[in-house]
């Protein structure tokens, strides 16, 4: 993954805080303090009820000089939850029949008549259907190489931002699906900013914030007046650092705006409640347009929209370096859900820490637990697996505390237990076949690749195609050395193949009569992970390493009769005699 990629927009203080004065007191979540004690939670999580705060959990340091801890009263970067508020603006303008959805751009923006985007319309832009090239986005045609973060912290204008794509030609014919673009956002921005004659922030002020009491907990800036301001941190390894910083007029409509979780909060209930939006307007507003991704999901006129339970949820994502956002609306119960982190993995693993939190979110949008790892012993458990132990194929490590109580596991230098999962040999018919299929990839390419294929994949896999994907193998990890399956669920295989300078891992799907009907990358590995992990006990006396910290699998052991090891992913490791 890219950071291009994972940039799209768009220790350890605890604090349980109540909620607000005149409010009741919130709830605890329950099951984020192992969360919060690995290194996985630090931000803020809270839900509303008809504006009511019921249940507040906030843990970790908003600054890096340790004096502010993170809070529903701190203000947090939305990142592209920016745009459910754009959106909303919008079809403000919509209801006082000032902006038609079924307009193209170039109605509002004459100025670019000429561009690929004019004649795009504006219900497009909401739904993401209208195939803009997307900023801060890879593989959209709008150049090449890591983000330049020294002039994204410098402001910018709108019509600067609108230049870096103008010229690109459209990704797909305008309403043909779904795929997200922030450059839609900005031009949406642009028009309420063209259409009011008010500066976009100002008139989205007006038009959405200052109808629900929350102006002064909004702001397009970097620091909100009033309030303590959240840094944002990345995770490198076994610290954090601070995130590079993104000035919010390069993020503008699409991603810009700042705001605390209440102000957010009180505005979602608002918002529900009518008094933005008439009610038919809210319904056409949250009417699905297009599929996205994400199994069961649909992007409509500015949100994501799902169904869970038979009861409808809008949402929305944010992600920048070092702090990512999920809000979920339950319309029907008046109900909010808000997480926000501001300790992330680094960039090229944000999208990790964009799934952790929308699990967490989504967990307690429904009523569940959102513990997300399992619960662990006190560091007085440790001791007790401090030790040598061996694995098969000549693998060994130790398991030892330090001053602090804190365990480790070192291995003998030559592998990672983060590997362990994908180091195992699957079993099976279905194993047996993939294996065999690799293995005639790479010995004769394509052609020893072909026997194993459906007559869909035969049909429609240009020749040579995988024969060029492994030339890139080779020219990215070195020379071909060996596979394996390491995972076989259902119809599907998970393959890990070794190379000179690293491991690419493929997935294999097979179609109902067990014949390859696609293949697709899983993962790869160009660094051996470190082989000095943070390791715990759980509360049943397993051992347990957070794979989230390293961006990779979880491990988990359980511990035998005689002092040994099995793992989840099938190796055994044999504890070492004390002598």
């Amino acid at each position: 993954m890219s950071c291009r990629q994972t940039i799209s927009l768009l220790v350890s203080a605890s604090l349980m805080i109540a909620a607000t004065a005149g409010q009741a007191a919130a709830d605890p979540v329950a099951g984020l303090s192992d969360d919060a004690r690995v290194g996985r939670f630090s931000g803020v999580v809270a839900a509303a009820e008809y504006g009511a705060l019921r249940i507040v959990d906030a843990r970790g340091l908003a600054s890096a000089d340790g004096e502010i801890a993170n809070g529903t009263r701190v203000a947090y970067p939305l990142a592209s939850v920016t745009k459910v508020l754009t959106a909303t603006a919008v079809m403000r303008l919509v209801e006082d029949g000032r902006i038609d959805l079924a307009a193209a751009v170039e109605t509002y923006l004459p100025e670019y008549a000429d561009r690929p985007f004019a004649r795009v319309t504006i219900a497009q832009l909401l739904s993401h259907t209208g195939g803009v090239p997307s900023l801060l986005k890879d593989d959209q045609g709008l150049g090449d190489g890591p983000p330049d973060f020294d002039a994204l912290s410098r402001p910018t204008g709108t019509a600067d931002l609108i230049d870096q794509f103008s010229a690109a030609p459209l990704l797909f014919e305008p309403g043909a699906r779904y795929g997200y673009s922030n450059s839609g956002y900005i031009l949406l921005g642009r028009i309420i900013n063209v259409v009011t004659v008010t500066p976009y922030y100002q008139a989205l002020d007006d038009l959405v914030l200052a109808p629900a009491g929350v102006s002064d907990a909004f702001c397009l800036c970097r620091d909100l007046p009033g309030y303590p301001d959240a840094t944002a941190f990345e995770r490198h390894g076994d610290s954090f650092a601070s995130a590079p910083v993104i000035h919010p007029s390069q993020m503008f409509s699409a991603g810009g705006v700042r705001a605390t979780p209440e102000g957010l909060l009180q505005w979602s209930e608002a918002l529900m409640s009518g008094r933005i939006l008439r009610p038919e307007t809210l319904e056409r507003m949250w009417t699905p347009v297009a599929a996205t991704r994400r199994p069961g999901e649909s992007f409509s006129l500015g949100w994501l929209v799902r169904e869970v339970d038979g009861i409808r949820q809008v949402a929305h994502d944010g992600a920048m370096p070092g702090a990512v956002g999920y809000l979920v609306l339950t319309p029907a119960d008046h109900r909010a859900t808000f997480g926000e982190l501001n300790h992330t993995l680094d960039l090229d693993n944000l999208s990790d820490s964009e799934t952790y939190l929308r699990r967490v979110v989504s967990s307690v949008a429904a009523g569940r637990d959102p513990a997300t790892v399992p619960a662990l012993a006190s560091s007085m458990a440790a001791p007790a697996l401090a030790g040598t132990y061996h694995l098969p194929e000549d693998r060994s490590f130790t398991l030892q505390t330090d001053a602090q109580g804190q365990l480790w596991l070192e291995t003998d230098g030559h592998w990672s237990a983060l590997q362990l999962p994908k180091l195992v040999h699957a079993e099976g018919p279905l194993a047996a076949d993939a294996e065999a299929a690799i293995t005639g990839w790479a010995t004769n390419g394509q052609p020893g690749l072909a026997p194993y294929f459906s007559p869909d994949m035969a049909a429609n896999l240009p020749t040579g195609a995988l024969d060029g994907a492994w030339s890139q193998f080779i020219e990215q990890f070195g020379a071909y050395r060996s596979h394996h399956v390491y995972a076989v669920s259902g119809d599907f295989a998970e393959v890990r193949i070794d190379f000179a300078r690293g491991a690419m891992d493929i997935g294999i799907v097979y179609d109902a009569e067990g014949r390859i009907n696609g293949l697709q990358p899983v993962g790869q590995e160009t660094e051996m992970p470190a082989t000095r992990v943070r390791a715990w006990v759980t509360t049943d006396g397993g051992l347990w390493i957070d794979g989230y910290a390293h961006a990779g699998p979880d491990v988990a052991a359980m511990v035998d009769s005689d002092g040994g090891l099995s793992f989840a992913s099938g190796q055994y490791a044999a504890r070492q005699p004390v002598r």
